[in-house]
């Protein structure tokens, strides 16, 4: 009886000095987000939609070919850093623009619909006011496969190309598990509220192709914009988002899909990518790798960027 008592005690000391210190983190971590929005410098242009500003970072100044317009994938929390490793390689034939939706990197943190066509009509209202006008070729990673299709399904004298990372196509959540998702969201929301992604390696950021003053800023970024509230908007609203593609018209522009081995994704999400290539006279090019393809095979992206776009 005695040692149970002992075993007792030492959990309720155990777990009060826990509860203390995840208290202490999460009132640091709101001290120091205050401290930081001052630190944290957009390296392009910030444009003004009225309610909002969404952030646009350009590259390359060659104007014959059409623009390439990178879309970020569901929670990338610094588009214009995570891409960087890629588009670094192209930006010396194109020019190419890194567009920030609201929520993501330097764009504003604001609650909006996060319905595909007004996501979509945001990225073309942000690209407008910034003068960089059409045709673009969209370079989507993962859930923005959606925004660009139908992109080229509403606007089609505006795409001329769509070059897929590892992307979502119409059929991509038909059988996605969206209550273990919200649940998993749910625990990570909390953990970010409490501070926990200041523990070093707990939220691992790509450095790859960065200076330092990137990767610090990437990792401001982070602290502020992880599991945001349009984050979650955009999680709900998948769904619905995929059928509203599935009942558009077929596209018409060419289009290139670099594909990962699917550990990260599931073999669905990689066999609906297969059948939409099928179906839409697609390209595509398999890695064996991550879902972020391009943190791992940028070279060779790149090069068959290249030559999709001289073909």
């Amino acid at each position: 009886m005695k040692l149970l008592k002992k075993i007792f005690k030492s959990l309720i000391i155990t777990l009060s000095v826990l509860i203390l210190l995840i208290s202490i983190l999460a009132i640091y971590n709101q001290i120091d987000l205050k401290k930081e929005a001052r630190q944290i410098v957009p390296n392009g242009k910030m444009v003004n939609l009225n309610l909002y500003k969404v952030h646009i970072y350009t590259e390359g100044e060659n104007k014959k070919d059409p623009t390439l317009i990178f879309l970020s994938g569901s929670g990338t929390v610094a588009p214009v850093y995570d891409f960087k490793v890629l588009y670094s390689l192209l930006s010396d034939k194109y020019k190419i623009a890194v567009v920030e939706k609201a929520g993501y990197g330097y764009s504003d943190i604001i609650n909006l619909k996060r319905d595909v066509n007004i996501m979509v009509n945001e990225l073309r209202r942000a690209l407008i006011k910034a003068d960089i006008n059409g045709p673009y070729i969209l370079i989507p990673h993962s859930m923005s496969g959606l925004e660009a299709i139908y992109w080229a399904q509403k606007y089609p004298e505006e795409i001329s190309g769509i070059i897929g990372i590892d992307m979502a196509v119409p059929s991509s959540y038909d059988d996605f598990d969206f209550e273990k998702t919200n649940q998993m969201m749910t625990l990570a929301t909390l953990s970010v509220k409490l501070g926990l992604l200041r523990i070093p390696y707990i939220y691992p950021l790509s450095e790859l192709a960065l200076n330092e003053t990137e990767i610090y800023q990437q990792k401001l970024l982070m602290y502020r914009n992880a599991l945001n509230p349009i984050y979650l908007t955009e999680g709900k609203a998948i769904y619905n988002n995929a059928q509203i593609v599935k009942k558009g018209d077929p596209i018409s522009c060419p289009i290139l899909m670099f594909l990962s081995n699917g550990k990260e994704t599931g073999e669905s999400w990689i066999l609906s990518q297969k059948e939409y290539a099928k179906e839409n006279n697609a390209e595509t090019i398999s890695f064996d790798c991550g879902h972020y393809i391009h943190h791992y095979k940028s070279d060779e992206m790149a090069d068959s960027i290249k030559l999709f776009i001289e073909k």
